[in-house]
């Protein structure tokens, strides 16, 4: 017979009496608890990234758009942006929509501005 099949040996590596597949397990799960976590944080900073790159392209067309309705109606930037804010409003447009079909027209000026531009005179 071969010695120590009947015997149950402790586990080699414990730490205070805790056998080492505990802490390894409870080790396991305080990591996999970390790494969710931190999974939740990218897609929230990738969520908050795509908003900002949203944003930003919704900004340059309205830029874009108010530069073209300055240059147009011959007035200042300030009075563009508030006649394409005006437009949107009174036709329940968003501005961006309406930034993006001024953008596109190249030279023809959509009703809602044209409308805004005769109310504003």
């Amino acid at each position: 017979m071969t010695e120590g099949f009947d015997s149950v040996e402790p586990d080699a590596a414990s730490t205070d009496g805790v056998p080492a597949s505990e802490v390894t397990a409870a080790e396991i799960a305080r990591l996999t608890l970390y790494g969710d976590a931190q999974a939740r944080k990218v897609e929230e900073l990738e969520r908050a990234v795509g908003d900002l790159r949203h944003a930003v392209d919704a900004r340059t067309v309205i830029d874009r758009a108010v530069g073209m309705l300055s240059e147009r109606f011959d007035v200042s930037i300030a009075d563009a942006f508030e006649l394409l804010r005006a437009a949107a409003r009174n036709n329940r447009r968003e501005v961006r929509a309406l930034a993006t079909e001024i953008t596109e027209s190249r030279g023809q000026t959509p009703l809602e501005i044209a409308e805004a531009v005769r109310r504003s005179a």
